[in-house]
């Protein structure tokens, strides 16, 4: 019964996770996705000492973060939906994706924030690989509890 409700928390702090990034500005949203970009920037320069065109290094990181946050909600709403329920990984893919719908369209009512259709795949590919992480340990648990 804990492991339910630690479940419960982790999904709660995941959707909490990305409402907190849907609602920052695009300003602020942009100086976060700055600040990663010239963190590399700087270790990059230091390793090749060359510099290069970093804005679509930026794009990349500001894409991928959607993949970061909706890595941790597949693993979070794989581990919720597996509880007595039959194809858990599907609701999963259905919650995640249903989110992530969601979060795209609160972006309308938010100051320098669009809704972007090129994010979606992002999110996509971040919950599917959390999803299928949890598959996979599930499936490799079970293996060995059976040995």
């Amino acid at each position: 019964m804990l492991k339910k409700y630690i479940s419960i928390l982790l999904v709660i702090l995941s959707i909490l996770l990305i409402i907190a990034f849907t609602l920052q500005p695009g300003s602020a949203s942009a100086a976060l996705a700055m600040h990663f970009v010239n963190v590399i920037a700087k270790v990059n320069n230091k390793l090749n000492h060359t510099t290069a065109d970093w804005y679509a290094f930026y794009i990349l990181v500001r894409k991928f973060a959607h993949s970061v946050e909706y890595l941790l909600m597949g693993v979070a709403s794989s581990f919720f939906l597996v509880w007595g329920k039959k194809r858990p990984f599907l609701l999963a893919v259905v919650f995640c994706a249903v989110v992530s719908i969601c979060d795209q369209l609160s972006k309308i009512v938010v100051p320098g924030r669009e809704f972007d259709i090129t994010d979606i795949p992002f999110d996509v590919m971040g919950y599917l690989i959390g999803i299928l992480f949890v598959y996979v340990a599930r499936h490799e648990w079970h293996k060995f509890k059976l040995r």
